[in-house]
């Protein structure tokens, strides 16, 4: 038998047809047809600007109707999920690898960095909506940059330095066997970087009703094991009622009981719904495939990077929830502490010496408790309005007032920050026991600041502490001392200290515990990620 076999004519293309060819001798001689589909001809533009759908399968179905071709492999993941009529798949070889990889250029490796070695604002090339969707909710810092073109283009792009990593399916990088010498090259774990419904199988396309052709695919390529797989993975994606645009990922792994993984994009399908990731078991595919994306609706799914993991946040409710979110996002547990309380301090002379303020002057704000308590303050024109971090920034300006300068690492690099001028005045409304590194600062700079305290802390006596927690964090040495008061004993459980104070606070009760930096909340949860990767590695 002589078979004319259609496809792309990309390298990997042309591997997988090759492929398919060899497997089918001696029984069929096979001719490769080589045909441009239109996602070869546009290649410079992310195929999500496009209208239409089968970017690159739509010419070589044509060919197949219309007698051209006997049959066509192609990658099952740009195949539509509804066939086109006429047309069937007659099998579905074994796949290879699911997973995802990500090369990164040397210069661009950063170890330490938060689930992905890549430094802080790394430009990451990839077109895949399901891609950037994962690499948002992992790195919010990561600029993400639009990359076509077949595989060896996408990794000559890369080492010429247009981007500092890419993302690209393992499979394909397996199949063409590229030199990768010089490039950091790392799997990406397939429960928090979910692969493309189909990622790393073939379709093999044939016209309805040939039943001799059928039955030779069938009986040489066909797996039955993975066709089921696949097809629990696309019918999610024809569930979601999305294509190659929709950030949907899903895979089903083992043999029974199967594990289905699935992740799902922010705005979808309703705009309020934010990225999140579900897993589930069951005895068949299907099952498992329909569990999982029916967990995607939970507002909670504990599934992600921080997926099995207890974090308790020591602190107060209102200064943690942005953290929280944030780490119930990734997978957490998370458990709130709330050890302190505030109180209010009268403080009359605050609106007098903020009207008193002059061009030059400035309002610095280092705490969240504190612009929560700046309601009705105005300040003249040209003086600074000054916020810790964006947190604070977000407080202040739900208390009517916009900051000019909003700081990321703390008091002593905030007063850096300030443009005030030699014998200006620095207005401080604060908590009665914060810690004079602004005001330190702004002094050697011959600053005059005028400290305002309008709020203490205060212990809250029926609080309780969390057993068993993975990580702990506490906001503030206030909440240190209130745990000590608690009788926290120091068990495997790693702590994490807000700040520079915090840690010491933690270091003179013979705590050790890893200090972040700055309380910006990515800074947080880098922090976290290590902790969490140092318990791994110690298990």
């Amino acid at each position: 038998m002589k078979l004319r076999i259609g496809t792309r004519g990309s390298d990997l293309a042309l591997w997988q047809a090759r492929h398919v060819a060899a497997r089918l001798l001696p029984e069929a001689e096979c001719e490769l047809v080589v045909l441009k589909t239109r996602g070869d001809l546009i290649d410079d533009v992310p195929l999500q600007t496009l209208e239409g759908k089968a970017f690159f399968t739509g010419e070589i179905e044509r060919a197949l109707l219309d007698g051209a071709v006997d049959l066509a492999v192609h990658s099952f993941k740009d195949l539509p999920t509804a066939m086109t009529p006429g047309l069937m798949i007659a099998a579905v070889p074994e796949r290879a690898s699911q997973r995802e990889r990500l090369l990164i250029r040397a210069n661009a490796h950063a170890p330490d960095g938060a689930f992905l070695p890549l430094g802080q604002k790394a430009k990451v090339g990839t077109s895949s909506p399901r891609r950037a969707a994962q690499l948002e909710i992992l790195r919010p810092d990561l600029c993400t940059v639009s990359l076509r073109g077949n595989v060896p283009t996408r990794v000559t792009r890369l080492r010429e330095g247009r981007y500092d990593a890419i993302v690209l399916a393992s499979a394909g990088l397996d199949r063409l066997h590229l030199d990768l010498a010089g490039l950091i090259d790392l799997d990406l774990e397939l429960d928090w970087f979910v692969p493309a419904p189909a990622q790393g199988a073939l379709a093999i396309q044939i016209r309805s009703g040939e039943a001799q052709l059928a039955a030779l695919l069938k009986r040489k390529l066909h797996d039955e094991h993975c066709a089921r797989a696949v097809g629990a993975e696309r019918s999610l994606l024809e569930r979601a009622g999305g294509g190659c645009n929709l950030p949907l990922g899903a895979a089903v792994v083992g043999s029974g009981p199967y594990r289905a993984l699935v992740f799902l994009g922010a705005g979808h399908p309703e705009a309020s719904n934010r990225s999140r990731w579900a897993a589930a078991e069951a005895s068949t595919p299907e099952q498992a495939a329909d569990a999982a994306f029916a967990k995607l609706a939970l507002p909670d799914t504990r599934c992600g990077p921080l997926a099995d993991t207890t974090i308790a946040l020591c602190g107060s409710a209102g200064s943690v929830r942005e953290l929280q979110t944030r780490l119930a996002a990734l997978g957490a547990r998370v458990e709130l502490e709330e050890v302190i309380g505030f109180e209010d301090i009268a403080a009359p002379q605050l609106l007098e010496r903020a009207r008193a303020l002059r061009a030059g002057d400035a309002l610095a704000v280092t705490s969240r408790e504190a612009a929560r308590r700046l309601t009705g303050l105005t300040v003249p024109a040209g003086v600074a309005i000054a916020a810790v971090g964006e947190a604070t920034a977000r407080a202040l300006r739900l208390a009517g007032l916009e900051p000019s300068i909003v700081g990321e690492q703390g008091g002593t690099q905030l007063a850096r920050r300030l443009p005030c001028k030699h014998d200006a005045t620095v207005l401080f409304p604060c908590a009665e026991e914060t810690s004079g590194d602004l005001e330190r600062e702004l002094l050697l700079s011959g600053v005059r600041v005028e400290r305002v305290p309008i709020y203490r802390t205060v212990r809250r006596p029926q609080a309780a502490l969390v057993g068993g927690a993975d990580v702990r964090i506490f906001f503030s040495p206030s909440c240190v001392r209130a745990a000590a008061a608690l009788a926290l004993a120091q068990d495997s459980t790693r702590l994490i200290a807000l700040g520079q104070r915090t840690e010491q606070a933690c270091r003179s009760l013979g705590w050790p515990a890893r200090v972040a930096s700055d309380t910006h909340t990515e800074s947080v949860v880098a922090e976290v990620a290590r902790a969490i990767h140092d318990l791994e590695v110690r298990t």
